[in-house]
């Protein structure tokens, strides 16, 4: 289990993530943001994501995976690209990230300062791995962001550059999926979280590729006083809306 504090509106709260079935789920904090807990609760949204096992034999993984992509996985195409991991990530590193989100994310929702600050507190707690993916040139074609806490790891953000060519974004995307997962599982990770069925088509296609399987997660606000339970409600509602 991962946590975070800080101030929600002048209101003390936990964020909480990989809330697991043998976890009691107390807080010291007012509030409780749950991200997708495996453990059940009617006051949290329900929500399918796909999970993938990490540490089953690397086998189960590669009969799985199909032709077409083995072709792209295992051939001279892997030499026109680069990935990189960031670790230990500075808050430069966060900017920059910042930035190539907001210039090529399609929705209007943009990484603000909030956002932002939750995701120094992340890295402070060495809770936060970005991974990118770049081509001969040197130029960033996708950014992934991950949420871990030493067993888990939850896919946060997904970014790719808006202005290339789709089938090359398509690549670097499922080569940079396969070095992740090689990546966590070669550290002792047990679960990576593709982050929702919400997510666009190509990350989703990426999760059953790799021998990904649905699972029920629960996410939102639990306070512990009447007027924070009505505060919790709005936010879960919003949330929801959104």
């Amino acid at each position: 289990m991962l946590q975070i504090s800080r101030n929600v509106f002048t209101v003390p709260t936990s964020h909480i993530y990989f809330d697991d079935k043998t976890k009691k789920g107390r807080f010291e904090a007012k509030i409780a943001h749950y991200t997708h807990r495996t453990r059940p609760s009617r006051q949290l949204q329900k929500k399918q994501t796909i999970h993938v096992l990490l540490q089953h034999d690397a086998s189960i993984f590669l009969n799985q995976i199909p032709e077409e992509i083995s072709e792209i996985l295992f051939t001279h195409v892997i030499e026109q690209y680069k990935t990189d991991t960031i670790s230990d990530v500075s808050i430069e590193q966060l900017r920059q990230f910042q930035r190539f989100y907001n210039e090529n994310h399609h929705s209007k929702d943009k990484l603000n300062r909030t956002e932002f600050n939750k995701l120094l507190l992340l890295c402070e707690k060495k809770g936060l791995v970005l991974t990118k993916i770049e081509n001969s040139l040197g130029e960033t074609i996708c950014y992934r962001v991950h949420i871990v806490d030493g067993h888990n790891v939850l896919l946060h953000y997904v970014v790719s550059a808006a202005n290339l060519q789709l089938n090359i974004v398509e690549q670097a995307n499922l080569l940079l999926c396969w070095e992740n997962l090689k990546l966590f599982k070669n550290l002792g990770y047990k679960t990576y979280d593709f982050g929702g069925l919400d997510q666009d088509g190509q990350l989703l296609r990426c999760g059953h590729i790799f021998g990904g399987e649905e699972v029920t997660v629960f996410s939102g606000y639990i306070a512990n006083s009447f007027p924070l339970k009505v505060f919790a409600k709005l936010k879960n509602w919003r949330k929801k809306v959104n």
